[in-house]
């Protein structure tokens, strides 16, 4: 008899606590997102414009077959572009509108610098990128966005 007790008055104790706190697993899915992203934030910040613009223009010569002189002004255009965002990131006043017309402004070099077939290709590339983005909340984010 002095084990029921003893073991009710246990889990009297314990139950209530348990009951108010939310399972690690719980607590983990819910932080790993929003740690992920504060690293991501602080990984692109550490990484200078010109890196991150070689690593997106090296994946798209590789991904596109650009020749040597497309990837020089896809670089070019990628760099400026990076700037421009990580700029308008560090702003104390945000324009509305502003990275969408840095995401026209590279478009519009790129029809210039891209043939026809290459530029189908990246349309087809960032409208499957989208889709992927949408679906998945643990979405790599555009190397553009930094």
């Amino acid at each position: 008899m002095k084990k029921f007790i003893l073991a009710f008055a246990f889990a009297a104790a314990v139950l209530p606590a348990v009951a108010q706190t939310a399972s690690p697993v719980a607590a983990a899915k819910q932080q790993v997102p929003v740690k992920a992203q504060k690293t991501m934030q602080k990984t692109a910040a550490a990484v200078p414009a010109e890196q991150r613009a070689v690593a997106y223009s090296k994946e798209l010569q590789k991904k596109l077959s650009l020749d040597d002189g497309q990837y020089t002004k896809v670089l070019a255009v990628n760099t400026e572009c990076i700037r421009r965002k990580d700029a308008l990131k560090q702003a104390t006043q945000k324009t509305p509108g502003a990275s969408k017309q840095i995401a026209e402004y590279r478009m519009q070099q790129y029809q210039t610098i891209l043939k026809p077939d290459q530029l189908a290709k990246l349309k087809a590339m960032n409208a499957q990128g989208g889709k992927q983005k949408a679906g998945s909340k643990a979405a790599v984010a555009d190397p553009m966005s930094n």
